[in-house]
């Protein structure tokens, strides 16, 4: 009986809320009919040498507003006279076709270029060798040749079959030669340049000088456009695939963790010297130098002169070393890279959820047509490549940048697919550069949270909660964002400072969210800050906080469906993206929290349809909203409510 008196009171509630929805806004209009404006996705061009002179980069220009984007990112040859005269023009014409235009980084003349440091990686090799009578290395064979641009780290002789191997144990053949007796593994250690080469953003005063100068060029020569069509630049920094090597490495390890690196180098090479616990320090501590020097001498120096230029800066967050989830506190347009792989995609969520504490409006995501993986439901797909547009989406890209290959194909088929790529894309960055995005807790840990999975969380680490301000029962930055709880994951709390951190935060008056750890460490730490006022610990395996709702909680008819969201808040509307990153199609009930006037409508980014929804839709006794979706493979969509 009280079910069916509920049903009814649903079913009133439902027609009556049907009948005050109000006549179309202008998000409706923008929607159907997106502007011409930076809701437009970017397209990354290749200038080579020559190009700018004649008319290849102005069509290129035409082509890209042709083909429905808004925006490019040029990357160019070390310039000449020839070539600034080549992009004024172009800037000048990208003005006049409604684009704003981004640079990478490059030498501003031929005598920067030749004092621009180079960014170095370190590399190594390794051989066995038997010691012999004359302990002579000239005739030992090079397992690799080294480039031009190789120099010489250290040659350090490792006794093999050694088990419990100390540093003293080690051989430094740069004043010795290798012992006679035994057998030994033989490691070569240097540095070489990047390829291509990219300047080195460790190099401190002479990076800082380079900046510097391309800022003054770029406003000197593009008096008419700089800061009105040239709005950025990207800087290029060592894939997470390389191993850094700034100039003074070995002296900055030594002052940060006591101990002579040259000594520890077969660490980096997965030796286990000093034993493994020593061999992991080493390598925690050498990560740990390569992200104190880059903050010191990359972040810094870009927060200082590119935003006080008037530009924004971007890097990609798979080239630094520091946590994703900081890129965005020293670079106005972290840029998210697509992929598949989840460890990737967890860097991409962490690193969009730093850039909404920061009040960053734009979150690029990198994404090359070319190379996505092809999926089985790809053939029913508008174009081949949309599952991995929608992933980069939900993983909180706000604009996304197509690498096209350094130019936009005259292929007419090709050219279909990224014209509807773009129209797809512009819809989407319509509805999610729109108002705020809904942040219901700050969440500091080291990975993307399964159990946080139906909440709308923004992110920061400990370098960020230090520079925040915390009072009245709230965590404030200076971007405005501003947050009444934290949710803290044990792993954390490992970490030195992070302790006290904590305690502070709640003492003044902020709900601290306590996740459950498994460690000793872990365990300690959360039982000495269990009786800390406003901290609560949260069992393993508890989905929802207590105190606080989930945002969108959802299940689906289709076994093994997954489903991610986004959400945003205008003043006149709750907008939730939804995506379906399963291969197959079904039917998923989703339970809203935030739902304004409590009326859903469906609409489709890939039609430009709106549809209010009127079946499966129901009113819960705590005043949430549940909506029954499809969702095609692959299938993404935007649930509103007006407010």
């Amino acid at each position: 009986m009280v079910k069916s008196s509920y049903s009814q009171v649903s079913r009133i509630w439902w027609s009556g809320m049907l009948a005050v929805t109000a006549h179309a806004t202008e998000l409706d209009e923008q929607f159907r009919t997106p502007p011409q404006n930076a809701t437009r996705v970017c397209v990354a061009l290749t200038v080579r040498r020559g190009a700018a002179e004649g008319e290849w980069l102005e069509r290129q220009l035409e082509r890209v507003r042709d083909v429905g984007a808004g925006g490019v990112l040029l990357s160019v040859p070390t310039a000449d006279e020839a070539m600034w005269q080549g992009l004024a023009r172009a800037l000048e014409r990208a003005r006049l076709l409604g684009l704003d235009v981004g640079f990478r980084d490059f030498c501003v003349t031929k005598e920067d270029e030749g004092k621009v440091p180079r960014a170095r990686k370190l590399v190594w090799s390794c051989e066995p060798m038997q010691g012999v009578a004359s302990g002579s290395l000239e005739t030992k064979p090079q397992v690799v040749a080294p480039s031009a641009s190789y120099r010489r780290v250290a040659n350090l002789a490792v006794p093999d079959g050694v088990s419990d191997l100390h540093p003293h144990q080690l051989v430094d053949l740069s004043d010795t030669t290798l012992p006679t007796n035994g057998a030994w593994r033989i490691f070569r250690f240097g540095s070489v340049e990047l390829e291509p080469p990219l300047a080195d953003l460790y190099s401190g005063t002479a990076f800082f000088r380079h900046v510097n100068q391309w800022l003054f060029a770029a406003q000197s020569r593009f008096t008419r456009t700089y800061g009105s069509t040239l709005l950025w630049v990207h800087f290029s920094g060592h894939p997470h695939t390389d191993f850094a090597w700034p100039s003074d490495m070995p002296e900055a390890f030594l002052k940060l963790s006591g101990l002579n690196l040259f000594r520890h180098l077969p660490a980096l090479a997965g030796m286990p010297v000093g034993g493994e616990s020593t061999a992991v320090f080493v390598r925690q501590q050498a990560a740990r130098t390569a992200r104190e020097l880059w903050r010191d001498r990359c972040g810094k120096t870009v927060d200082e002169l590119v935003h006080e230029a008037g530009l924004e800066a971007a890097i990609r967050i798979d080239e630094v070393p520091v946590e994703p989830v900081e890129v965005a506190w020293r670079f106005r347009r972290p840029t998210l890279v697509a992929s598949s792989n989840e460890v990737a995609r967890d860097s991409n969520r962490l690193a969009a959820g730093g850039a909404r504490t920061m009040g960053r409006r734009f979150v690029m995501g990198w994404l090359a047509p070319s190379e996505v993986e092809t999926s089985p439901a790809a053939v029913l797909l508008a174009f081949p490549w949309k599952h991995a547009l929608d992933r980069l989406l939900a993983d909180g890209a706000t604009r996304v940048l197509l690498d096209v290959g350094g130019t936009l194909t005259s292929d007419d088929a090709s050219f279909r697919q990224l014209r509807e790529g773009c129209q797809y894309a512009h819809r989407c960055q319509v509805m999610l550069q729109q108002g705020v995005p809904a942040g219901d807790v700050l969440v500091w840990s080291e990975r993307p949270l399964p159990s946080l999975a139906a909440y709308s969380c923004d992110a920061a680490n400990g370098a960020m909660l230090e520079i925040a301000s915390v009072k009245g029962g709230r965590i404030r930055f200076d971007s405005e964002r501003e947050y009444t709880g934290l949710v803290v994951s044990p792993e954390v709390l490992r970490h030195t400072g992070a302790e006290r951190l904590v305690r502070m935060i709640a003492s003044r008056g902020v709900r601290v969210w306590l996740m459950a750890g498994s460690e000793e460490a872990e365990l300690s730490a959360l039982a000495r800050l269990s009786d800390t006022a406003n901290s609560v610990v949260v069992p393993a395996g508890v989905r929802e906080l207590p105190g606080l709702k989930p945002d969108c909680v959802w299940q689906a008819d289709t076994e093994g469906m997954q489903i991610r969201f986004v959400h945003r808040r205008t003043a006149a509307h709750e907008v939730y993206y939804l995506l379906n990153e399963y291969t197959e199609p079904g039917s998923v009930s989703c339970i809203f929290r935030d739902t304004g006037k409590g009326v859903p409508a469906r609409w489709d980014p890939a039609t430009g349809d709106i549809e209010l929804l009127s079946t499966d839709v129901r009113l819960n006794p705590d005043g949430r909203v549940m909506v029954k979706v499809f969702l095609g493979a692959h299938d993404a969509c935007f649930i509103v409510f007006d407010r």
